[in-house]
């Protein structure tokens, strides 16, 4: 072999383990540019329902990485940037969203994109971000009026009239990737009437100018609401099976939001009649562990609050779930998996450097 062509193997190799660090450093992203999120309707209704379609653009795709993208609806504390998780934000501070379960059939108030042939995409709802960095899912945003947890447990409510909410999208579980962090607007106003302002208004000449919120602040709903008065048919629940409750006080035919506490996790919204009464059924989500609970159902115009405690207990095939759980290891992070080809790719190319070398030195001694 001339010292030409060892030169150039040698130099074919040494591209190969330079390719193969880079991949397992950056976890090989196909797509990356600045995320951004379009919406079919910028403008949502403060005491209904509103569904919106989204689309995503410029995200970072990271095939078969764990996670992918979480879609939400809430409030972030600075639109310009100093409320994500790349930069230091934290939930319940710098920003909050509605919250809901994580099962892939949930009330869609939140969203779960997967990364391509991610170990979670089993449990996404939202789709998959493709290799372009563009997904499409569809999201339900409950109304302008929503309570929030924060990291100890406590309740926030937020007013979306009050202070600018809008799409939240961060990276899911628990990663965090600053290409993927957005914010965008939503405002709120009924049909046919214009939307409710939620920034700072000019105040007319002559009077005192109120600033409106800057941020959501705790609030003692108990004390500042209108009492209704709930009933369930049993105390007692089992995670996945229905509970009747009835109940009575919320205005005529008005939406009511239904809230399961601790953890402020929404499920579906409740309607009252004509004389201010409903009937509903509860289910309590799947993965919901065992303990005591309360169900708050909220008038979204009345402001009507009342509650029922329930103890739950598991689902039979739930417990025999977490039995089989606490019986077999848990799945190792795949970044090992990742680090460990890398290495093992690292390790033939020494290799092979050597072969090339004793076979260079076998040639000269010739």
């Amino acid at each position: 072999m001339s010292s030409k062509d060892f030169g150039r193997r040698l130099a074919g190799i040494t591209a190969v383990a330079g390719a193969v660090a880079c991949a397992v450093a950056v976890g090989a992203p196909v797509a990356h540019a600045a995320g951004r999120v379009e919406l079919s309707t910028s403008t949502a209704d403060p005491d209904y329902a509103t569904t919106i379609d989204l689309r995503g653009s410029g995200f970072q795709s990271v095939p078969n990485a764990h996670g992918g993208v979480y879609v939400l609806f809430g409030w972030v504390s600075d639109p310009g940037g100093s409320w994500r998780p790349s930069a230091g934000g934290q939930v319940g501070s710098t920003y909050r969203y509605v919250q809901d379960s994580e099962a892939k059939d949930n009330n869609g108030f939140q969203r779960f994109v997967s990364f391509p042939g991610s170990d979670t995409a089993s449990s996404a709802n939202g789709g998959t971000v493709s290799a372009d960095g563009s997904w499409s899912t569809r999201l339900v945003v409950p109304g302008a009026r929503f309570p929030a947890v924060d990291r100890a447990g406590n309740t926030t409510q937020v007013d979306c009239t009050l202070v600018q909410c809008g799409i939240i999208t961060i990276g899911a579980h628990g990663v965090v990737n600053p290409n993927n962090e957005t914010f965008t607007p939503i405002t709120f106003a009924a049909p046919n009437q214009q939307p409710a302002p939620n920034t700072p208004q000019q105040a007319p000449p002559g009077t005192a100018q109120q600033p409106a919120p800057q941020q959501p602040e705790a609030q003692n709903t108990q004390a500042q609401q209108p009492a209704a008065v709930l009933a369930a048919a049993s105390g007692t629940a089992e995670v996945g099976q229905p509970v009747e409750v009835t109940g009575s006080g919320f205005a005529a035919d008005e939406p009511v939001q239904v809230l399961l506490q601790p953890g402020a996790l929404f499920l579906p919204v409740a309607t009252a009649d004509a004389a201010g009464a409903l009937t509903y059924s509860a289910v309590v989500p799947e993965g919901t562990q065992a303990g005591q609970y309360r169900l708050e159902f909220t008038g979204t115009k009345s402001r009507a609050l009342g509650g029922v405690d329930l103890a739950v207990a598991a689902a039979t095939q739930q417990a025999a779930t977490d039995t089989a759980t606490q019986q077999t290891p848990e799945q190792g992070d795949n970044t090992w998996l990742l680090v460990g080809v890398g290495v093992a790719a690292l390790v033939v190319v020494v290799a092979g450097i050597v072969v090339l070398r004793k076979r260079r030195r076998a040639e000269v001694g010739q």
